[in-house]
């Protein structure tokens, strides 16, 4: 498609149907992950006693992501991960630069 689409806390709504259509129907290639931080937090934030949407929760989203799509939870890390890299490609490029000092050091 040429393009990324993030999907984050919206699509952890049962009503979500739209968002969950998009999120099946959208090619692995084409998706990232987003926490809508401090907006839009999952379902399940709330009940659960929680208080503020961060970014500490994206690993969550991104199962119940995995879930929705009927998706093995590291394949659809590994995929979300990989895209990102392709959107961000000097983010990429400060982590491989990251991970070579520290294998070096």
């Amino acid at each position: 498609l040429g393009f990324k689409l993030g999907f984050g806390g919206a699509a952890t709504y049962d009503r979500a149907l739209q968002i969950r259509r998009l999120l099946l129907e959208m090619p692995m290639a084409s998706i990232v992950t987003e926490t809508d931080a401090p907006d839009i937090p999952p379902a399940w934030l709330r009940d659960e006693g929680g208080v503020f949407n961060e970014p500490a929760l994206l690993p969550r989203i991104a199962r119940q992501l995995a879930d929705i799509r009927g998706m093995n939870h590291q394949e659809f890390a590994a995929a979300v991960w990989q895209n990102a890299m392709q959107v961000l490609p000097r983010w990429s490029s400060l982590m491989t630069s990251n991970a070579n000092s520290t294998i070096a050091s």
